[in-house]
């Protein structure tokens, strides 16, 4: 959610910058308004309570009237069936739907009438993987395009020394550290990362740091403990220092069953760490196997075990990975993909974007 934040502000500041005329939507009191009122951008409040929402489609559907707007962008599912609804008596206006889970579309009538509507111009998918379960589920190709996600780098330039962290989670100095950032929740599927745990050698000196939080948390610690591996495991919960706590790390995992495009591996690149991960959605098109990362089937414990293993056992080998990751990120700037995103609104307005000319 952070991410799909920071892109959408990226995008109205350049379109501020540029004097194109744009509003961003969103629920009053929430992140994003206050992020608009820090960075002075045009934000209007809408409730947005549901999807079935009459008052929010029906308040769409008077803003965009009211200040001839020509194009929507929507990035939630919610926000989708908003203005695709709203949509039904707005005809010259274009609708635009970024779409970022690999999750196939619901067998319901009004998912599949949702996602096969007309009124739906351009689907951006942030990875290929997105945009081959559209093609899967009937959504016409020509309406979908991939832009991937992309990053900041300037963090990775500013991160705290380690020492700070070795010494808060009383880490010897040459405790090789694997993390894992992502949610606790069934998708991101950390019991498979427990599992290739339990198969390294424990007389390896190193502990995996699983940050996040999430409904599945006392069950995989309990998992822990009956595989026996819990003096290596180090539950953080939330931790607000994201990605600063990138630095403790030796070598970043994301073990997930299914993953849209998984940016936090992109943060993990641009700091140079080497990466072991599953093929889960996206992740593989931003990796490349035996040069900057490993990577395993889904659920593979086995394999990913061994690449942690060697991993640990090879610094030499963790450098290289990590080097090669730091230019090949590159691709994945936040640069590349407001470009992509704005040539993307040019391809059906043209210079009259937003209504005015530019």
């Amino acid at each position: 959610m952070e991410r799909r934040r920071k892109t959408t502000l990226t995008l109205s500041r350049r379109s501020q910058k540029r004097k194109i005329p744009q509003l961003i939507l969103g629920r009053p009191g929430s992140a994003l308004e206050n992020r608009c009122s820090d960075q002075g951008l045009p934000f209007q409040a809408v409730d947005m309570r549901g999807e079935w929402d009459l008052t929010s489609i029906q308040t769409i559907r008077a803003i965009v009237l009211e200040k001839k707007i020509k194009l929507i962008h929507t990035h939630t599912a919610k926000a989708h069936t908003l203005a695709l609804l709203a949509k039904s008596k707005l005809p010259n206006t274009k609708l635009i739907v970024s779409r970022r889970v690999d999750f196939s579309i619901r067998k319901n009538l009004f998912s599949i009438w949702k996602y096969k509507s007309k009124r739906n111009d351009l689907f951006l998918t942030v990875s290929d993987k997105i945009r081959e379960i559209l093609l899967r589920d009937g959504v016409d190709p020509a309406k979908t395009v991939t832009v991937h996600s992309g990053i900041d780098f300037a963090f990775a330039k500013k991160l705290p020394n380690s020492t700070l962290y070795k010494k808060e989670f009383s880490l010897k100095k040459d405790t090789i550290v694997i993390g894992n950032v992502a949610a606790l929740v069934d998708h991101k599927d950390q019991k498979t990362l427990l599992k290739a745990v339990s198969k390294i050698d424990p007389s390896k000196n190193f502990k995996v740091f699983i940050v996040g939080e999430g409904e599945l948390r006392k069950e995989l610690e309990d998992f822990a403990n009956t595989l026996e591996i819990s003096d290596k495991l180090i539950f953080t919960g939330y931790r607000t220092d994201v990605p600063d706590i990138l630095s403790l790390f030796d070598i970043f995992t994301l073990t997930s069953k299914e993953e849209g495009l998984g940016t936090s591996i992109l943060d993990a690149m641009a700091v140079g760490l080497p990466i072991v991960a599953t093929k889960g959605g996206g992740i593989g098109e931003m990796l490349t196997h035996e040069k900057g990362a490993f990577l395993a089937e889904v659920g593979d414990s086995e394999s990913l075990a061994k690449y942690y293993e060697i991993l640990i056992d090879d610094l030499k080998l963790r450098r290289t990975f990590g080097n090669f990751n730091k230019e090949s990120v590159k691709r994945f700037s936040i640069k590349n993909t407001i470009r992509k995103t704005e040539l993307a609104y040019y391809s059906f307005l043209g210079e009259d974007l937003f209504g005015e000319k530019v």
